[in-house]
């Protein structure tokens, strides 16, 4: 693993860049901390968050029926249907009703409702995802020409804790749609949002995933100093639009280790929100894909930006102005 490591600068909040490191399972990293992670609470519900307390999944009332953590029960497709489910992160209390949604995380993909189903909303900051729930129309495209294979609908929505009690909430929208010979890997549109890239499961490879994708930004996060710049000393290289950027030189002062911050296992402004209140710097989002104990959207490591194998536990002591990246999952299940 390179002892550099390389900074995405602003990633999509459900984007598809999945740095190899951090989405690889069994990998080894040398973890640094001073505070064992047991010791900090990793909730980052709103008051008014439900928990469970054994280790399978949360759902609200109403909800698919589970038969094991994260597994739901549903028919397989018959030929020529494309069925799937686009996943989205939550964050904040239930909500009891419709809009507005003011126990809402304001960076949430999605809301809870208190019947146990998930809905888009318009106040996203990270982009709306309005029009997004049951009995939305859903079309299929074409990955490469973004041309119109079939359409369907969404059919269900619900949310869980795939944490199993660490409040990683996360929405998950079934949909279905008539397709003949649709391609391994398409693309889904919901109303008047975006595509998403679907791919099949790796759990069910008969049904799709899509992750919702909004715009995860440290610049969003108002506790967060802007980040710098980048300058050109060049002419650019005459090849593709690289993904990666170098971090940028910290100009925080040399002091005592930072302690008492808490974002592993929080939603992704929660947790950096954490870290820049506590005078770490942030300097960029990875983000790998989900693994089956793991919410969208919610931050599964701090990692040194400049040493990519010293990777920090909550409440760990971070010397002062140590550039950090975040990880943050995405809505896709690793394979």
């Amino acid at each position: 693993m390179a002892s550099t490591l390389a900074v995405l600068a602003l990633a999509a909040c459900s984007s598809d860049h999945d740095p190899g490191e951090f989405g690889q399972r069994g990998s080894t990293t040398t973890t640094s901390s001073t505070v064992p992670a047991s010791s900090v609470p990793a909730s980052s519900g709103a008051p008014g968050s439900t928990t469970s307390s054994d280790s399978t999944s949360t759902t609200g009332a109403g909800a698919t029926s589970t038969t094991a953590a994260g597994a739901t029960t549903t028919a397989a497709a018959a030929p020529g249907t494309v069925r799937g489910t686009a996943v989205a992160g939550a964050a904040g209390a239930v909500e009891p009703g419709g809009p507005p949604y003011a126990q809402t995380d304001p960076f949430s993909e999605a809301v809870r409702l208190a019947d146990g189903t998930c809905v888009g909303w318009a106040d996203s900051r990270g982009g709306s995802t309005a029009g997004l729930a049951v009995g939305s129309p859903v079309a299929v495209l074409d990955p490469t020409s973004s041309a119109l294979l079939g359409s369907g609908t969404i059919t269900a929505s619900r949310w869980e804790d795939p944490s199993g009690g660490g409040n990683q909430w996360t929405c998950f929208f079934d949909f279905s749609a008539d397709v003949a010979n649709a391609p391994a890997e398409v693309l889904i549109k919901v109303g008047e949002l975006q595509p998403w890239t679907a791919r099949p499961d790796p759990a069910d490879p008969t049904r799709k995933v899509a992750s919702v994708s909004t715009d995860a930004a440290i610049g969003q996060i108002a506790s967060c100093p802007a980040l710098p710049t980048p300058t050109t000393t060049g002419p650019p290289a005459a090849t593709a639009e690289p993904t990666t950027t170098a971090a940028p030189t910290s100009t925080v002062a040399a002091g005592p280790p930072v302690t008492g911050w808490n974002a592993i296992g929080q939603y992704w402004s929660v947790g950096i929100d954490s870290l820049c209140a506590a005078g770490l710097p942030v300097t960029a989002l990875a983000r790998p894909c989900r693994e089956p104990n793991q919410g969208s959207e919610y931050i599964t490591a701090v990692v040194d930006s400049n040493h990519s194998t010293v990777r920090y536990t909550n409440g760990a002591a971070i010397p002062a102005g140590t550039q950090l990246t975040v990880v943050v999952a995405t809505g896709r299940p690793c394979d």
